[in-house]
């Protein structure tokens, strides 16, 4: 009979993640190293982070899932305005000056190309 050993698989992730995702993990019977962000600027570059990582699955989600991806990213966008002390109100008026001059998507207009003519 062979003795085999079983080796463990370490799987690198070095992100941000929500709160309850290590007591998941453990309850899965795995271990994970974890440690707290001690300075908002680290902080604020996960979010970012984060942020790209969720917009990312947006595009990538399809049917129901897209749902649960645009929660995520809300969710990170909130923790940007919480850190960065952004009260929601002052976003939403940004948000509708812009549309106000830009309008907004509804048209579904897509920009093919812009030619500049040379006089």
């Amino acid at each position: 009979m062979i003795n085999e050993e079983v080796m463990p698989m370490k799987h690198i992730h070095n992100k941000l993640v929500r709160d309850r995702i290590p007591e998941i993990i453990e309850n899965d019977h795995k271990t994970c190293v974890t440690r707290i962000l001690l300075n908002d600027d680290e902080y604020l570059v996960c979010l970012k982070s984060k942020l790209l990582e969720e917009c990312h699955e947006v595009m990538n989600a399809e049917g129901e899932d897209i749902k649960k991806e645009i929660a995520d990213v809300l969710e990170v966008l909130e923790a940007l305005e919480n850190t960065l002390h952004i009260d929601q109100q002052e976003i939403m008026s940004i948000k509708e000056k812009k549309a106000h001059n830009n309008c907004a998507f509804d048209k579904k207009i897509y920009l093919e190309y812009v030619e500049d003519s040379y006089e």
